[in-house]
């Protein structure tokens, strides 16, 4: 498949689009994928965040930004998720 017969993927996606666009089902991304923006009441992904996410998966390097970043959006979550999800 060459590039040009790719779609042109927007930068904010819905779960639908992210899932496509990572090959993935929706519940692996709601799951175990970036966390998603909020405008309003849409629920967007990033594809910034969506490709920083296939590439840990992939073993591939962080930078010390991105693993910092990283390392606080897991601690995050973690909150999160012991805090009941509030």
């Amino acid at each position: 498949m060459n590039r040009a017969s790719l779609p042109d993927w927007p930068r904010l996606m819905t779960i639908e689009m992210a899932a496509a666009y990572l090959s993935r089902s929706e519940s692996t991304i709601k799951d175990r994928g970036p966390t998603p923006k909020r405008d309003g009441r849409s629920v967007l992904y990033d594809r910034k965040d969506l490709d920083r996410w296939a590439d840990r998966l992939g073993g591939q390097p962080l930078t010390e930004v991105e693993e910092s970043a990283e390392a606080k959006e897991v601690e995050r979550r973690f909150l999160e998720k012991m805090n009941g999800g509030h």
